[in-house]
């Protein structure tokens, strides 16, 4: 069955987070550019940013005009086209899809509400924070979970920094709490600490020492998916940095002057991130016939299969995926998605020859969590021999770090145009500020 107005199968892609747009990348490229199937890729903003990269959008240190991707741009170069709404409604008997009105800056309407047929559907969506009920955070926290939330930090950073240091009197203390001591949390805490002393150097009257930064994490260590020692590692280089790291603490309430903890006591915030958790967009809950679990995340099978979906399939931090091999669930991270990508990849160009579906197997290949500026931790996956898990630290973890990012453009851009975007960005990062101050 071939969507409406289609004259080849048409696979829709809803999101263009890491794994959606590495999957309509290569779909385009392949089926796309041969005219085997209709590729298009849907999203609620025109441009893609890495999303493990939004800490350093929100201290400034990564310029996101220079390091977005245009959707519209990008479709052209590589065989996929672009739609611009928000994914808003699924119609399972007429394999169609609902995007919502698209209102221009000054209130006029760009695009009406529309219908896009498909064959085959793969949502792609994310994930967002996840408060847990708490109360107040809603209300006085902020976040880091789209370019948006980056940018909107970014902005109170500098504010707080610039209103602490300003005035003829001795610069105040500034405080900022972190919730949340995973990768997301500790990266922040670590850029963070990086930015008050680059502000410094640029003029600031605020000491970098009166800066307090805390990570208030509830497990007993911060990075708790990781091995003990490099949870170790972290929090000795964050107290190095004169970070505070509270571990085994709840927090009861968000408030407007910090954070008040279940044991009584209160960590002081003028500016409190919440970083603890992510859940599925709540919309996905309310789709035609698809199964959800408790954090909106659609329950799929070992081939990425929607549960109650016809060729409806789901990938990323939206998926409740198992794990083809261990059977167990996997988690909301980059790689995840980067590998679920490839496979979906390739499992639809073998429908479209009628080849019989294999199952996912996620390799996991360690992980890598970056502590400033010349330094990182992680643990890296044995390629070759017994499984076993090499852990690095130090400024050979953070060249690794760094070069996630680089496989992401060569996995969107190819490798040619990822080694000219690297030496553009060798050549910029010499002739302008370490951060982006306005």
């Amino acid at each position: 069955m071939l969507s409406r107005n289609a004259a080849v199968p048409r696979i829709v892609i809803v999101g263009g987070g890491a794994g959606g747009l590495e999957l309509a990348t290569r779909l385009g490229r392949t089926l796309g550019a041969r005219h085997r199937a209709q590729i298009v890729l849907v999203d609620g903003s025109p441009t893609h940013i890495w999303k493990p990269l939004l800490h350093e959008v929100a201290t400034g240190a990564l310029n996101t005009g220079e390091d977005e991707v245009n959707y519209f741009a990008h479709g052209y170069r590589n065989g996929y086209d672009f739609e611009f709404g928000f994914m808003q409604g699924l119609d399972q008997a007429r394999r169609t899809i609902r995007l919502s009105a698209i209102p221009g800056s000054d209130g006029q309407l760009l695009s009406p509400e529309r219908e896009i047929g498909y064959d085959w559907l793969v949502i792609a969506v994310g994930a967002e924070a996840n408060d847990f009920g708490t109360p107040g955070v809603a209300e006085h926290a902020m976040f880091l979970n789209t370019p948006n939330d980056a940018e909107k930090l970014r902005h109170r950073v500098l504010e707080q920094a610039f209103r602490a240091s300003s005035g003829e009197a001795p610069a105040r203390a500034l405080s900022i709490a972190i919730v949340g001591g995973g990768a997301t949390g500790v990266e922040l805490a670590a850029e963070l600490n990086h930015t008050m002393c680059e502000l410094h150097h640029y003029g600031a009257r605020l000491q970098p020492e009166r800066v307090k930064i805390s990570v208030i994490e509830g497990a007993d260590r911060i990075l708790a998916a990781a091995p003990p020692s490099l949870s170790a590692y972290a929090e000795e280089q964050l107290a190095g940095k004169h970070i505070q790291v509270l571990t085994g603490s709840r927090v009861a309430a968000v408030e407007a002057d910090g954070v008040a903890l279940s044991d009584g006591r209160k960590v002081e915030a003028d500016i409190t991130v919440w970083a603890a958790g992510v859940k599925a967009p709540g919309w996905l809950a309310g789709l035609d016939g698809l199964e959800t679990n408790r954090i909106n995340q659609l329950v799929v099978d070992i081939r990425l299969h929607c549960a109650g979906g016809d060729c409806i399939f789901a990938m990323g931090d939206c998926a409740a995926a198992p794990d083809g091999d261990s059977g167990r669930m996997l988690a909301a991270t980059a790689q995840v998605a980067h590998q679920q990508a490839r496979y979906l990849a390739d499992e639809l160009a073998r429908r479209l020859d009628d080849k019989p579906a294999r199952p996912f197997a996620f390799k996991p290949q360690g992980m890598m969590v970056s502590l400033g500026k010349h330094t990182a931790v992680g643990s890296l996956a044995a390629v070759v021999g017994p499984k076993r898990d090499y852990h690095v630290e130090g400024r050979g973890a953070k060249l690794i770090y760094a070069s996630l990012y680089r496989m992401h453009q060569a996995a969107v851009h190819g490798w040619v145009l990822a080694i000219l975007l690297f030496i553009g960005d060798k050549l910029r990062r010499a002739a302008r500020p370490a951060l982006k101050l306005h």
